[in-house]
């Protein structure tokens, strides 16, 4: 199995260079902050956040990216930060809408190709479905009715 891997590393070196959350969920009006991590030697690289379209980011455009240094980068409700001394780059979508919902790249950009992980963005109410309250009073397993 670790030659298996090994040779997956030398055919796609850039496969596993930057990992996402896979998914995130936040509340409508609210916000969510994706964490994207990446190897080291990519510090310096822009980061960017894209809608998925396919293989590449939609339209060829990125929502919001770095320009390589650690300053945010804001652009409408959507901005990034990148910090090089963890390898991770968040990005934070403020005032979710249902529109918001879908799926995303989280990358670096190199010249000529781009380094991604794919993250869902999910809208919900966070309403949560509960368990109706225990009945009390119910003789319980072991115990037998009557005095």
């Amino acid at each position: 199995m670790r030659i298996f891997s090994v040779l997956l590393w030398i055919l796609f070196p850039g496969c596993w260079a930057v990992m996402g959350p896979g998914a995130v969920r936040g509340p409508p009006g609210g916000s969510v902050a994706v964490r994207c991590r990446y190897r080291t030697g990519y510090e310096d690289y822009p980061k960017f956040w894209c809608q998925e379209g396919g293989w590449f980011c939609s339209n060829w455009f990125h929502v919001v990216e770095t320009p390589g240094s650690e300053a945010e980068v804001k652009r409408g409700r959507v901005s990034i930060r990148d910090n090089h001394t963890q390898r991770v780059f968040t990005v934070t979508v403020e005032n979710l809408t249902l529109a918001d919902a879908g799926m995303y790249l989280c990358g670096v950009q190199r010249s000529g190709f781009e380094l991604r992980a794919t993250v869902e963005v999910t809208i919900s109410s966070g309403k949560s479905r509960r368990c109706p309250p225990a009945v009390s009073g119910l003789p319980s397993s072991g115990q037998s009715q009557g005095a």
